[in-house]
């Protein structure tokens, strides 16, 4: 299980990497969002549940089942606005989005193990399960769920020869599918997300029961298939920070019947560009059976 907490959030790069307003992003095509007056926050809570099956010593499947809530809170204003931009205005009202969101099946296999390296890759489906809420808007973050894609990932890790110790590399990417969508103006339209990739680096101790670790993560879109728009290409630079408590330190010397851990991991962003400027709270538990 884990759960990820977004506190309220306002700010956000830009297509510069500068922090601006959030309402910058969502209306990072047109010319008149610098007269807008206001404010737009959002808030965001994620609850997913992970069940992972080993179907050989070497392959397994895995199924990742979320519970979103979002919620998203606006006093946009715009004096002098016309019909059509008035409707752009009232498409960012606030509003509040609860439900499941998009279903991630995976399936893995185990490349190779050593008592210093251990090696896995797959492919990596989302289904487009989400109910609440409409998908609207073309930015990398905005709400709305409801799209489909197929990727691919590799993971290295690396036991140095210390107690403890690991080093690990994960590389996604993810080729997003075409789907449906509402533009601000309201306009349903074919939408498909520019294909994704993710570079994590992270390093951790786990001695007695004790866990610590840190992580890098940079991830980069490129630019969406749109009916209208450009320059929407994405990228974003965060660090996060986890501690935990678990028995799974003890099985470097038993064998245990229910191995666990609980960690607690706090993720803020560094540098990024047509992304949200938000940190996030995470915990989560992991149990083998």
């Amino acid at each position: 299980m884990r759960f990820q907490y977004t506190p309220a959030y306002n700010r956000a790069f830009n297509g510069y990497g500068q922090e601006a307003p959030l309402q910058h992003l969502m209306l990072w095509d047109r010319e008149w969002r610098d007269s807008v007056e206001g404010e737009l926050q959002r808030q965001e809570q994620r609850l997913e549940f992970s069940m992972a099956y080993g179907l050989t010593d070497k392959w397994m499947i895995e199924a990742t089942v979320p519970l979103v809530q979002k919620k998203q809170t606006s006093s946009l204003s715009f004096a002098s606005a016309t019909s059509s931009q008035q409707k752009v205005i009232s498409s960012l009202a606030s509003e509040t989005q609860s439900g499941p969101g998009d279903i991630s099946l995976q399936i893995a296999k185990d490349l190779s193990a050593t008592t210093t390296w251990h090696n896995r890759g797959g492919f990596t489906i989302r289904l487009p399960t989400a109910t609440s809420g409409t998908p609207r808007g073309i930015a990398a973050n905005a709400i709305g769920n409801g799209h489909s894609s197929v990727g691919a990932f590799f993971h290295f890790n690396w036991f140095p020869l210390t107690h403890g110790v690991r080093n690990g590399i994960r590389l996604a990417a993810s080729n997003e599918l075409i789907g449906k969508r509402e533009t601000l103006e309201g306009e349903k339209v074919y939408y498909s997300a520019g294909n994704r990739a993710n570079i994590f680096y992270n390093w951790s101790i786990e001695r007695q029961n004790i866990f610590a670790g840190t992580e890098l993560h940079y991830f980069r879109q490129s630019e969406s298939k749109l009916p209208l728009g450009k320059s929407n290409t994405a990228f974003l630079k965060e660090i996060s920070f986890e501690f935990g408590y678990g028995n799974l330190s003890e099985l470097e010397q038993n064998t245990l019947s229910l191995p666990w851990q609980v960690r607690l991991g706090y993720t803020r962003p560094i540098a990024g560009q047509n992304t949200p400027v938000a940190n996030h709270w995470v915990l989560s538990s992991t149990f083998y059976f």
